[in-house]
């Protein structure tokens, strides 16, 4: 590949636009030529006070152009970055610092103390197989695990944005948080090219009328949402709104109306351990599906649906998705046996690049037409009265009952050791349960059918946006299960 690392990648872009915006934030845009200026500078300032090769620098400046040259600069001197979210608890923030031993902390005083507009020449010691950043993953009850990122992962993810076009003049709504993987592919993609990044402030990240105002006030040409949002943006008056694109993902994307909607959709499937997006789905159906595809696998992947032993499923089965290629990451910091489970030598081919596959703990199936579709994760199959239940299997066919906007199913162990099926959902009314119960004994075997189903105003997020499943309690009559039937 011509370009070794991003920061090569850059460099042609600041030269080729020094001039146009690379990152609109807080009010305020910051061009390319500035951009390129002030990573140098942080670059060089972290070289001089003794930072070494593949050293984690914690990133602390919020959702600002200075966290994006900051990240750069890092890279320039040969340094990882992990990014501390503001909406961390303090607790885990302080953890992460401690885990990585952490010396240098590019906060606002960091910056407050630095001459960005410091002219120095190009520095570059990013290399393509070194560490490039830690991802934390959610972790709402486990301890939460890094993933680490080489730059030729950052890359082989920036590039497969070329799928969706992305033009020099065209502006990029930065939606999700800057410790979400999809923030990486996000914004280094729009850099790539020459585009501008527009940061969704913090304050409006939730809410969808300001969100669209943002959108429209802006240029915003394309953006990504996580579903329960995307479905918000689609039921609004959209005649007029800048958007070419929306990109929906980081959950099973399900029941979309996209009837009056004057853009083009797409499914994106990915995981923080691939750098972001693994395959993507165009969304055409306006009548909306009960849950989308997940679509082709990207340019470059080879994927292995494998039954518990490892063994190749027979088409259409579902089994354990395992992938290889450039965006495979190194592993988990800190965590070798972790690393070993879940990433390993490839049984199926030795090609160059294809050596070690990544066990993805996602069960999904290929489709006759080839696309695949996203099942439930491995630790969401469930022994019910002795028989396999998918959660996925599940929440589809109630999705598929009326009205309901999202399900979750989850299963609950009783006092007596038997697992416990139960259904949590969402509507825009009240649902009678038991006709919802009746519908789905036209639809699934009766041991699929949920000893309960209990209605939630909404459900609870984590810090990317994602239903949080493990915050999800039982109900209180668990172990009642009459009582239980007849309640929900």
């Amino acid at each position: 590949m011509e370009h070794q690392t991003f920061c090569d990648v850059f460099a042609e872009t600041a030269a080729q636009y020094p001039d146009r915006t690379a990152v609109h934030a807080d009010g305020r845009s910051v061009t390319y030529g500035e951009l390129l200026r002030w990573s140098n500078a942080a670059a060089g300032r972290l070289l001089k006070d003794g930072a070494v090769k593949e050293e984690i620098i914690a990133v602390n400046t919020g959702r600002t152009a200075e966290t994006i040259a900051g990240i750069l600069g890092i890279w320039k001197a040969g340094c990882a970055y992990v990014y501390l979210d503001r909406a961390y608890p303090k607790e885990r923030s302080e953890n992460i610092i401690k885990e990585c031993r952490c010396r240098f902390i590019l906060d606002s005083r960091w910056w407050e103390e630095m001459d960005r507009e410091m002219i120095l020449p190009d520095i570059n010691l990013s290399e393509r197989n070194c560490l490039a950043l830690l991802i934390y993953t959610s972790g709402s009850t486990a301890k939460p695990k890094g993933v680490m990122l080489e730059h030729r992962n950052v890359m082989a993810s920036a590039y497969n944005f070329t799928v969706f076009e992305t033009r020099p003049h065209e502006r990029f709504g930065v939606f999700p948080g800057f410790g979400f993987v999809a923030a990486v592919s996000d914004i280094f993609s729009t850099l790539a090219v020459g585009a501008a990044n527009y940061i969704i402030p913090g304050t409006i990240r939730k809410n969808i009328v300001e969100l669209e105002k943002f959108y429209r006030m802006h240029g915003i040409c394309i953006t990504f949402l996580p579903p329960h949002m995307a479905r918000k943006l689609l039921a609004m008056d959209l005649e007029g709104i800048p958007l070419r694109l929306l990109l929906v993902g980081s959950e099973p994307v399900r029941n979309l109306d996209i009837s009056k909607a004057p853009f083009c959709i797409f499914n994106v499937y990915g995981a923080s351990e691939m750098c972001s997006m693994i395959s993507h789905y165009e969304i055409r159906d306006a009548g909306g599906k009960s849950v989308y595809p997940v679509g082709m696998l990207n340019h470059g992947l080879r994927g292995y649906i494998t039954d518990e032993e490892g063994n190749p499923v027979r088409p259409g089965e579902p089994g354990e998705l395992w992938l290889s290629g450039h965006q495979v990451s190194r592993g988990y910091y800190g965590l070798p046996e972790m690393t070993h489970a879940h990433y390993v030598p490839n049984p199926f081919s030795q090609e160059t690049g294809h050596e070690r596959v990544f066990k993805t703990n996602d069960i999904l199936r290929e489709l006759p037409d080839g696309n695949l579709q996203y099942v439930c994760r491995k630790d969401n199959m469930f022994k019910i009265r002795g028989f396999r239940v998918e959660s996925g299997a599940v929440e589809t066919a109630i999705l598929e009952c009326g009205d309901v906007k999202e399900a979750v199913v989850r299963a609950f162990m009783d006092d007596g050791g038997c697992n416990i099926l139960c259904g949590y959902f969402t509507a825009d009314h009240k649902v009678d349960v038991k006709e919802l119960k009746g519908k789905l004994a036209d639809k699934i075997p009766y041991y699929m059918i949920p000893t309960c189903l209990i209605q939630l105003e909404a459900f609870p997020r984590n810090m990317n946006s994602k239903i949080d499943r493990k915050a999800i309690l039982p109900p209180a009559e668990l172990n009642d299960h009459k009582l239980l039937e007849e309640l929900y």
